[in-house]
């Protein structure tokens, strides 16, 4: 799978964005201090890790084999 060079920023955001979402969203759903909301945070982190690991990083947009 061939990326124009032009779409390589788009990618780094998307990949910026994702992480910020899964992990930055877990981190702070367990500073909250609520036992639901500990759980929440923990799921979306270990989910974001998973799917990371499970699709190679393509789906996060990790994989460097994206960027060229």
């Amino acid at each position: 799978m061939s990326t124009p060079a032009n779409s390589i920023p788009y990618l780094a955001t998307g990949a910026i964005a994702l992480a910020l979402a899964g992990l930055g969203a877990g981190i702070g759903l367990c500073f909250v201090r609520k036992t639901w909301s500990r759980g929440l945070g923990l799921g979306l982190m270990i989910g974001w890790a998973l799917w990371s690991i499970l699709s190679a990083g393509f789906c996060t947009g990790i994989n460097p084999g994206l960027y060229g």
